[in-house]
């Protein structure tokens, strides 16, 4: 594996990162997380190391980063990030939280901003608590025919 950026930046998502991400796989509970297919097109960003460095996550903001049933608020910009699963768990969580939050906060046009976790998903709560946001509330929508319940966080 190649070593953690030493600055981040973020760029265009490119076919070849929507490629990469689709193949990334996280283990135990953690793979609801699993993403997909990102598609350029949906306002989704990578996250990677500056100057052409190695991509280390992804990052969008409105009406993709809301789950089923959660409406938007005009007061908030809806934030979204997901971490290469090798980079999870190993302290470059704030890192990457601080770079993508510099940038959607400039997106957000003095909105606040306001991301989900699910409620049993304490390690990244603890992450959004660092980077300043606080619990708001709690939704829950059905997704993949059962009930799940996300923590609502908040950043002014």
């Amino acid at each position: 594996m190649t070593s953690w950026p030493e600055h981040l930046e973020i760029r265009a998502l490119t076919a070849a990162d929507a490629d990469v991400i689709a193949e990334w796989r996280y283990d135990g509970a953690w793979r609801i997380y699993d993403p997909g297919v990102l598609s350029t097109d949906d306002g989704y960003l990578a996250v990677a190391g500056r100057d052409g460095g190695p991509l280390v996550g992804y990052c969008c903001g409105g009406a993709e980063a809301r789950v089923p049933g959660l409406a938007e608020d005009p007061a908030h910009l809806d934030v979204g990030v997901g971490m290469d699963p090798r980079w999870v768990g190993r302290g470059h969580g704030s890192t990457f939280g601080a770079t993508v939050l510099t940038f959607l906060r400039k997106q957000a046009d003095g909105r606040g901003l306001r991301a989900v976790v699910q409620t049993w998903n304490h390690r990244s709560l603890r992450l959004t608590a660092r980077l300043g946001f606080t619990p708001s509330g709690t939704h829950t929508c059905i997704q993949d025919g059962r009930p799940v319940e996300y923590t609502v966080v908040t950043l002014a």
